[in-house]
Formats: C-alpha cells, structure tokens, sequence
C-alpha cells in the first residue's frame, strides 16, 4: 500500500518535472526529462522507462543510456517484473534481493536480475489503465526502495502517461490531418465548406479552379450555393445549372454539421462538373437513334433486294453495323469483365494466322513475321477468347486496308515478363485509318455525328479495352501517310 506523504525534495521534483513536461511539445524530451525525475526523486542509481505498444511493452529511455539503445528492447506483456506490472497495473519490487509479488505474497529471488539489489517498478496509468512502466534500481546508501518512494513515483508515472498519451493523441491528430487534406486537395471533384449563411469557410483547388479564377471569385459562385444549400434536408444531392456564359451543369452531394449543442453550424459540399458526360451521354444517344435509323434502312433495301448476292452483301453491313454496336457498349459500360485462363499465346497468333493468311495471299499482301518462328510455347495466364479476338482483329485490318505488295510487319519479343507485340502496316493511306485516334470511341462517334465519316470504325477501340483489361498497355503511331504501328504489352501472369 502506497503512501501519500510526500517529502519537500520529492514535492519539488514533482512541481518542477510537472511544470517542464506540461509545455513541452517533443515526446523523446518528455521521456529523458522523467527518466532522469523518476531517478532523483527515489535516489536511485539508474531508472528506464518502457511504453506498451500492442501485445509488446517497449523500453524507450534509460537514464544510463546516451544512445538509446535500450529503444531496442521489446518483451511479452507479463513477462518479467516490467511485463507483469504493464499488464495487471500493480507495483512491484525487488528488497534486498529477494522479489515479494503483490498477488501471490511468494518471495523469491528474480530471474536475470544479477546487478540489482533493489529494483522497484510501477505502472503508468492513464484512465486506470497502464500504458507503459518506470522501474528504477539500486536504491543510494540504504538495501531498499521505500513505500514513499512508490507513492512519489507513482504520482510521477501517472502524470507522465497523461502528458504521453496527449502527445500521442496530437501526433496521431496531426498525422490523419495530413492524410485528409492529401485526399481532400487530391480530389478532382469539388470538395466545400461553408457556413450556415452561404459563406465558403474551406475549399480544395478543384473548387478554386472553377469559382476562383486568377484568384477572383466568379458571381456564379452565389448562385451556386444559394440553390445547394436551400433545402430543409441535412443531406442529400442536387443538380444546379449555370447558364451562360458559365454553361455548366453541377451536380452535388451535401451534409450538415451540427456543433456540440446539436445546433446546424456547417454544410460540405461535393460539388462535380457533369457537363461534359451530360455531352457525351447526349452524343451516344444522338449516334444510337442516327444508327438505328441507318439499320433500319439497311433491312429495307435487303427486304427489296431480289438478287441473292446482293442481300447477302446488304446483310453483311447489317451485320457489321451491329458487331459495332455491341463493341461500343462494351466501352461505354466500364472495365471489361475477362475470364483468365492457362494458354499458349503463341499458339493464339499463329490460329489467327491460318485462317488469315489465304485472303492476304489472294490480295498479294506481304506477311513478314519471321521472328516468331524463334519463340517456344509461350505459356501465360489470359482471356484467350478475347485475345484472340484482337490477333484476328489486326488479321482483318490488314486484309481490309492493304492491296498488292503492301506489307503487315509483326514483331514479337519478350521483357521484364512482359509479352510485347507490335504490328506495322506499310500501304498507301493506311494512316487515315490507322492513327491515335483510333483508340478513342469517341471521336469515332463525333466524326459520324458530325458527318465527316460515313462509318464507325471500333475495331481498335475495342483492342484497346481488351489490353487495358489485361493491365496492359497499347499505343498507335503514324509515321507518314503510308506507315502506322500498333504496339501493346499484356504481362505474362
């Protein structure tokens, strides 16, 4: 049982570490500061301190330690005389050798204690809970620590927990701070505080960029909040129009904050700029009914068609019209969901070649793919299906746009476990179809809406979303009017 009478050289100590740590800001000073207290308030010969960090209780200060070495040392919680006191709360102490545990009342002489004496060891309680220890040792002069040296440390080690505890709760604060505002500025929506009058309070550089450019603050932005925030709802979304000269369409979520009397004090804003996929959902609609309409004209001539042949080639635009359909609702639906599997992508290539190669060789076209003569099976986990599709698709670009004497270059290598694939078409105009662009369904759709192209083309779009599937990377460059190459890389899983 610990006392409370405290000596006038202990209660100096005390004032004067409590005064010296209750403004200190640097957590590995708060530690050496009560180390050192912990020792000349008990007239120890050495004190260390060790803070609880999980299942392990870590020694982080020795006053005998310059270099904190000691920082090293981790033990089980309840073991050992520090281990014990960490996970039941309780002193303990070792008197002239012999260690008397406040649980079992045994007396025995402690293992692995060979230079202490006298060893005196108590919890650092913080809301009746230990967070670490303080053991000091060899008490100077007398055989043993006293019950005044327990009750002086004990008030020492509990002061000390609050003042660590709150710096970790500020280092802790600090840190998830940073983390938000991060996240907060890294957003690419529009992220806003405001007060409950309308005025901005904080806001990322999303919203800076859209209500405040040069710095200035666009009268829109009134406009905006004015029609946010009036709603008798804590939460829930709106959209807001701004017409001209800002012809935007802002949709945004909001929630209101209340302070500690429960009173609304703050509303956040997430504001979006969905102009733009507004323009492109319109467009895809606009292009689907224009499609439609085209579809449905093509079945009319086929209908009419009394020539067997002629149907034929009539359906077979049908035919394409809707395979291009179908790709383009797979771009615009999201991330291809594919089906991996073990395969030979080699042995993929050279399937697509086969069935290629007569209609290439019927229109003189040049196949030069000698070096994947030189590659063993090459196993690897991939969508074959779907790669496939893309060999067969290059297959019939070539078969499409190439006459006689034009050539379809393939090059195969392997790096890094990367598979890498490149295709060069050599023919007169091929880069008109075979550029940039071509990876971009949109500006394909844009050019049939604006009537400068009478076909949708989605062919390499769509090779595109497969490689992008697979965590791969594709790419298309011209080189001339008569030059264009298709490289992209699938990582062999």
């Amino acid at each position: 049982m610990t006392q409370d009478i405290l000596n006038a050289r202990q209660s100096e100590i005390l004032i004067s570490t409590w005064e010296s740590i209750g403004a200190e800001v640097d957590l590995e000073k708060i530690l050496s500061i009560v180390t050192h207290a912990a020792k000349l308030i008990t007239q120890a010969d050495h004190a260390s301190m060790a803070l609880v960090e999980g299942a392990k209780l870590c020694f982080v200060f020795s006053s005998n330690d310059e270099t904190n070495q000691l920082n090293r040392l981790r033990i089980n919680i309840g073991s050992g005389i520090p281990g014990k006191v960490a996970r039941d709360g309780l002193a303990r102490r070792i008197k002239n050798w012999q260690y008397d545990s406040p649980v079992s009342s045994q007396g025995s002489k402690p293992k692995n204690i060979t230079q202490s004496r006298s060893m005196l060891c108590v919890p650092m309680l913080y809301q009746n809970q230990p967070i670490g220890t303080i053991q000091v040792f060899n008490k100077i002069g007398v055989e043993q620590f006293t019950a005044d040296d327990e009750s002086a440390l004990q008030k020492l080690a509990n002061r000390a927990a609050v003042e660590v505890e709150r710096l970790r709760l500020n280092e802790r604060a600090v840190k998830e701070s940073r983390r938000i505002h991060g996240i907060f500025e890294a957003l690419t929506d529009g992220i806003m505080v405001v007060d409950m009058l309308g005025n901005p309070i904080i806001y990322n550089k999303a919203v800076e960029e859209l209500f405040f450019p040069d710095g200035k603050q666009n009268f829109a932005l009134t406009t905006y909040l004015s029609n946010a925030i009036s709603t008798d709802s804590s939460s829930g979304n709106a959209e807001v129009v701004l017409f001209k000269p800002h012809n935007l369409i802002l949709s945004n979520r909001y929630v209101t904050l209340s302070d500690a009397a429960g009173k609304p004090s703050e509303i956040v804003v997430s504001i979006r700029n969905i102009s733009d996929q507004r323009a492109i959902d319109r467009r895809y609609s606009q292009f689907y009914a224009f499609i439609l309409h085209k579809a449905g004209k093509i079945v009319a001539r086929a209908l009419k068609s009394k020539n067997q042949q002629t149907r034929n080639a009539i359906l077979s635009k049908q035919k394409d019209l809707i395979r291009n359909l179908l790709f383009l609702t797979s771009l615009k639906s999201g991330p291809l969901r594919i089906e991996k599997e073990n395969c030979n992508i080699v042995d993929l290539y050279l399937r697509s070649k086969q069935k290629a190669v007569p209609g290439m060789q019927k229109k003189g076209i040049i196949l030069e793919d000698n070096s994947i003569a030189d590659f063993p099976p090459q196993a690897c986990r991939i969508d074959a299906t779907r790669i496939g599709q893309v060999f067969k698709t290059l297959f019939r670009k070539a078969c499409r746009l190439l006459s006689e004497a034009d050539k379809m270059r393939v090059i195969f290598n392997l790096n890094a476990g990367n598979f890498n694939f490149e295709v060069i078409y050599i023919g007169k105009q091929v880069m008109e179809c075979i550029n940039e662009e071509s990876l971009d369904w949109n500006k394909s759709v844009d050019k049939i809406n604006s009537g400068e192209s009478s076909s949708l083309d989605l062919d390499l779009a769509m090779v595109g979303h497969v490689i992008n599937a697979h965590k791969g990377h594709i790419d298309i460059k011209s080189e001339g009017d008569d030059t264009s190459k298709i490289y992209f890389q699938i990582p062999m899983e």
